[in-house]
């Protein structure tokens, strides 16, 4: 005869199993997280790079200039029709849809901020993010100082409603030929906003350092943070909730170059600090400005 007894774990087995599990589960959550973020970069490069080639084509159809940020009339509120899928201002994005046949490249993978269309004054109908923005060339604007805002490539105007004139502030866009090193130039960069959406417009700034440097460094509030972290700007365009970020990865951003290719940078390796801060300076030693169309502060 054989006597049998059932086995069970002591307490200080299941301790044990318990903390095994805890430890490999501190290992591998972080490889998981990395792993998830390493792929919405992947993602994010890869709707650059398209973004990029449809602004080579288009660029191929208008005597290679680069395509601008907003053009002509604008439409707010969509005649007070009932707003479905209404562009109310010729953006880059609508113009280059032709080109790209896609929405959805427009959004970051991770750009997480609600866009917001005046849901008090209509039509909220923001219809997809856009991410993405072109760095402006504006000559007339800041021009107090030598460069500020004058050295992007993507031009601006904005027609009076009433009589459709040109904005006396207009500008066109730069041609590539125009660029003295394409492949070191960047001509696009991820910008969340909550007002920058498809149905609405592709929001910019003024300045390239905005993008480049934190407030502390550029001496300003408009001087725009590295997502995670989001700026508040409450009231600039509907109400409190008004923020900005820009995209980073890890404090890398995904920039598209004026020849098409796009890669990540630490976006402070992109502008010496110098451009922020003594902008005479940085001209006249030829401080390091990859966002600036003249090949000398490359």
């Amino acid at each position: 005869m054989h006597s049998f007894r059932n086995r069970a774990f002591t307490l200080i087995e299941l301790l044990v199993v318990i903390a095994i599990i805890a430890i490999l589960a501190a290992i591998l959550f972080p490889v998981f997280a990395q792993a998830k973020l390493a792929a919405k970069k992947t993602q994010d490069l890869s709707n650059i790079k398209n973004i990029g080639l449809a602004q080579l084509m288009y660029s191929g159809d208008y005597d290679d200039v680069f395509v601008m940020l907003r053009n002509g009339r604008a439409n707010w509120g969509c005649g007070g029709a009932a707003v479905v899928d209404c562009p109310q201002v010729n953006s880059a994005h609508n113009m280059l849809d032709p080109y790209v046949k896609s929405r959805e490249i427009w959004k970051s993978p991770q750009d997480s901020l609600a866009r917001n269309d005046c849901p008090s004054t209509g039509p909220n109908t923001p219809g997809g993010a856009i991410s993405y923005s072109f760095n402006i060339y504006h000559p007339l604007w800041n021009s107090a100082a030598a460069h500020r805002g004058k050295y992007g490539i993507a031009g601006w105007d904005s027609t009076n409603l009433s009589t459709g004139a040109p904005h006396m502030n207009r500008s066109d866009s730069l041609s590539q030929t125009t660029l003295g090193a394409p492949a070191n130039t960047i001509i696009m960069s991820p910008l969340y906003v909550t007002w920058s959406y498809w149905n609405g417009l592709m929001q910019h700034r003024n300045r390239p350092d905005w993008l480049v440097f934190d407030a502390a460094e550029g001496g300003s509030s408009l001087y725009i943070s590295e997502f995670p972290k989001v700026d508040s700007y409450a009231g600039a365009w509907c109400g409190p909730g008004d923020a900005m970020s820009v995209g980073a990865y890890g404090g890398v951003v995904n920039y598209l170059f004026a020849d098409g290719h796009a890669k990540g940078l630490r976006r402070k390796s992109t502008m010496d600090i110098a451009w922020a801060r003594d902008e005479p300076l940085a001209i006249a030693e030829r401080r390091r400005n990859l966002w600036h169309f003249d090949d000398q502060f490359k």
